[in-house]
């Protein structure tokens, strides 16, 4: 997404369908990224991804098992794809 483009937002409704190995989402805090492209270069296996699919993996980057670099962060901002939409999240629930 260009910087000069404004953000989609995605409900966590509209993330969470999104867990499959054709399409699939994560949220770290409130951002949105569709990881699709990179579960098979994930390092530690797609099944890792794909088991947290849908969710925020913020705890999963801080670690245990270990802490995500700051290079790994960098990267992930390639599939960056929106915010989640707090708004509509409160009027869901």
């Amino acid at each position: 997404m260009s910087p000069s483009t404004s953000p989609r937002f995605f409900t966590e409704r509209e993330v969470a369908r999104h867990r499959s190995r054709d399409s699939c989402w994560v949220l770290l805090g409130s951002r949105v990224y569709d990881v699709t492209g990179f579960l098979r270069m994930h390092p530690g296996g797609e099944a890792l991804i794909r088991g947290r699919a849908g969710r925020d993996v913020a705890r999963d980057m801080e670690g245990p098992p270990h802490r995500h670099s700051p290079n790994a962060r960098r990267w992930m901002e390639q599939y960056y794809i929106g915010e989640l939409d707090r708004d509509e999240q409160e009027t869901d629930k």
